[in-house]
């Protein structure tokens, strides 16, 4: 069954109370993922697109030794800690005014996640 893999990647349950998780984690997915598009990999998109087939494999072996049925958060999560460590030293600011460095907003979205939708993945 080839399409597991994908369709794990690609399905989010949205429920009333995972609804807003998932619009702030497309919001994080579009964001940073655009960023990096425009960054660290302009003008070289078939590298971009290896560095996320790369993820997603590593992502899909994980998945299957952790026996995890969602892979949509974690690939968001690689796509961002990427970003991060590429943008070490920048300041980002998160809700309410919240100002720290990009290596740590990894941790900080986990968090959030956590708070918001009770899992961390």
């Amino acid at each position: 069954q080839i399409w597991r893999p994908v369709t794990a990647t690609f399905f989010f349950p949205v429920g009333p109370g995972t609804g807003f998780l998932y619009l702030v984690n497309l919001y994080f997915l579009y964001q940073y993922s655009s960023r990096l598009e425009t960054g660290a990999f302009d003008g070289r998109p078939a590298d971009y697109m290896f560095m996320l087939l790369f993820n997603w494999i590593c992502i899909v072996i994980t998945g299957l030794a952790m026996d995890m049925q969602l892979l949509m958060i974690p690939l968001i999560m690689s796509v961002l800690y990427v970003w991060a460590q590429l943008n070490r030293d920048m300041i980002v600011s998160f809700w309410f005014g919240t100002r720290f460095k990009a290596c740590y907003l990894p941790w900080v979205i986990l968090g959030f996640n956590y708070i918001i939708g009770g899992s961390y993945v």
